[in-house]
């Protein structure tokens, strides 16, 4: 069974993963944090059959993230995939196939483009690599011969669904004093001015990227954009038949009801679409200039987004961190989904006469 985001197809709920951030498949300092492990390929297993009994169906997983490991470079050129990427990823799949669990596979952060800083007492430097998005020299070299390889080793295995190139490509562009003015803010501070791209420059490396993944996969591509507010933008650089797109919904307006009917409805008759990142219980944090974040409880960002049409809703984060807003509430997205599937199931129905 190939696992697909169908266009109209009713939603199922899926969920940020992570076991470790930029650990995973990759080589990490002190005892290895990287699926391979023993610890952490069981740990995996359990966390899978957690999700699955609670009806997720989808991961949504960062791999080469900041850039801390994974890609190897000489110079600042990337040249192929670290050895612990491999056998991590077997592990990744095989947990997925026995679980029946999609993977969409976010290549990278757009932490990869910030400011490098350095892990003290590891003696390893993270992030810094915007000039790898920016330079068309090295943006092919990163297709070529790092997705590429990755993309072999999945080996179009039928429990990926799907690759973004950079999750949230909006902080990597071009600065505005707001984040939440029209048509969105977009950037980050953190990113080296020199390494803003302008829109064209962004949108020509996520449809380079999308030209990759068809020529090399039979998986769906996806953006997954920061906000509603830019999905006028992405849709057009889509494939209906083939793409996905998705969007993130943390407050930036606060009807959310009313961001589904003007900004997401328009395209969910068109494309594929999701809601790939939300918080579904408020937050801890917040940014300088925004109102706050929204408390809405899991089940009713599920069921507004099964009314809007949307096929996939992916709450933020499985293990969550300090920054994070708590746990994902399991119990409720199954709750919700079985009332979902109930009145689908109810709608299709033929009617039955009385006796």
């Amino acid at each position: 069974m190939r696992y697909h985001l169908a266009k109209g197809a009713p939603l199922r709920w899926g969920i940020n993963f992570r076991l470790h951030y930029g650990w995973d498949f990759g080589a990490s300092p002190g005892p290895p944090l990287h699926l391979a492990a023993p610890d952490r390929a069981a740990l995996l297993d359990a966390d899978f059959a957690t999700l699955a009994a609670a009806g997720c169906r989808m991961v949504r997983w960062f791999v080469f993230c900041d850039g801390r490991n994974g890609i190897r470079f000489v110079g600042e050129k990337p040249v192929g995939l670290d050895p612990c990427v491999a056998p991590a990823l077997r592990v990744a799949l095989d947990a997925a196939a026995r679980h029946g669990i999609a993977i969409l596979f976010v290549l990278l952060d757009h932490t990869f483009a910030f400011r490098p800083r350095g892990i003290p007492g590891a003696g390893m430097v993270i992030q810094g690599h915007g000039r790898l998005l920016r330079h068309p020299d090295l943006f092919e070299a990163l297709v070529g011969d790092v997705f590429a390889p990755f993309w072999a080793l999945v080996n179009n295995h039928p429990n990926v669904a799907g690759y973004e190139l950079l999750n949230e490509p909006e902080m990597v562009m071009r600065r505005r004093d707001h984040w939440y003015d029209e048509p969105s803010g977009v950037g980050c501070s953190a990113v080296p001015e020199e390494d803003q791209l302008s829109f064209t420059v962004m949108a020509d490396r996520l449809a380079r990227t999308r030209a990759a993944v068809h020529r090399a996969t039979h998986a769906q591509f996806s953006i997954g954009s920061m906000t509603a507010r830019w999905m006028g933008r992405w849709a057009r650089l889509l494939d209906p038949a083939r793409d996905l797109l998705t969007f993130h919904y943390y407050g930036d307006e606060p009807d959310f009801h009313r961001v589904l009917a003007e900004r997401v409805v328009p395209y969910a008759s068109r494309l594929a679409v999701g809601l790939s990142e939300f918080y579904p219980q408020g937050a801890r944090l917040v940014p300088d200039g925004h109102g706050g974040w929204p408390d809405i409880p899991a089940g009713e960002f599920l069921r507004a987004a099964a009314a809007a049409g949307l096929q996939v809703a992916m709450p933020w984060v499985w293990r969550p961190g300090p920054r994070d807003p708590g746990e994902v509430p399991l119990a409720a997205c199954r709750a919700a989904l079985g009332e979902l599937e109930h009145n689908d199931r109810h709608e299709r129905s033929p009617l039955v006469p009385a006796s």
